[in-house]
């Protein structure tokens, strides 16, 4: 009986707004949540909404399907947290728009949902939902290795392991080296994984400006890890490790025979 008196007052409501009766609504439910964020921060969850001047009745907060936040003004306290393993909610700093947790680990990468509820009598509901990656980064530089084969310079860079996988590109003198070749990823157990990626440069016997050309790798994870590993320096005889920051030569502008390495991959064509 109660259901259908909720059912009537409900439907009533909804046909004195469709006669004009100025009935306020949810409107304009907004969902922040970080792209990617680094394992062991606290992270920030935003849900902004317009009641037009109604009451709000809840604000819960998902990840996935399973709730683990709930906002109610009428009840005492208004928050509740339901236990979710790996989700730890600062209430001192969440209440009716957002929501705090603390130390998330990469478990938590996922699907976050926030749904918001008008109060009485048509209990307007919305749902936005975003994605979340937690990024457990590597603990050092990539590793780079250089060998010479013939008329190629083949280089070797491996990312450590990582959740999730990095991307690797390639620089010779802080320019990235177009079509660069893909990345290639392997498990490295306990969820992590291992990046590689091997680049053949071209080798030409020109006469050529001094110049110092330098070969590096950078192993990026969305906007929240980017490392570059040792600089090698490209020389007549062998590749070489050279310092980040370089080192002065004499008669800088003169020519002299010299291998000049195109910063081009074999199947690329030149720009």
């Amino acid at each position: 009986m109660t259901r259908l008196v909720f059912v009537f007052i409900a439907v009533f409501a909804l046909h004195t707004c469709l006669d004009g009766g100025g009935c306020l609504a949810l409107r304009g439910v907004k969902l922040w949540v970080p792209e990617a964020v680094r394992a062991g921060s606290r992270v920030r969850l935003l849900c902004d909404y317009d009641l037009e001047q109604a009451a709000l009745y809840s604000i819960k907060w998902y990840r996935g399907d399973q709730e683990f936040y709930r906002y109610v003004p009428k009840e005492s306290p208004p928050t509740r947290v339901f236990a979710l393993p790996g989700v730890n909610v600062d209430v001192s700093l969440s209440d009716e728009r957002e929501v705090t947790l603390e130390d998330v680990q990469p478990r938590l990468t996922g699907e976050y949902k926030c749904e918001v509820s008008a109060d009485a009598p048509l209990f307007h509901t919305d749902i936005k939902t975003a994605h979340m990656t937690v990024v457990d980064a590597p603990t050092e530089a990539p590793l780079i290795s250089v060998e010479r084969q013939r008329d190629f310079i083949v280089a070797n860079c491996t990312s450590r392991p990582s959740v999730p996988a990095a991307n690797i590109s390639w620089l010779i003198n802080s320019h990235q080296i177009p079509n660069s070749a893909p990345t290639v990823v392997s498990d490295a157990g306990g969820g992590r994984k291992t990046s590689w990626s091997s680049l053949q440069l071209a080798v030409a016997s020109l006469t050529y400006p001094e110049a110092v050309m330098r070969l590096r790798c950078v192993a990026a994870i969305f906007k929240v890890y980017r490392r570059s590993s040792e600089s090698v320096e490209l020389v007549d005889d062998a590749p070489q490790i050279a310092s980040v920051l370089g080192h002065s030569r004499s008669g800088a502008g003169r020519a002299y025979p010299a291998m000049v390495f195109a910063a081009l991959l074999l199947s690329a064509t030149s720009r």
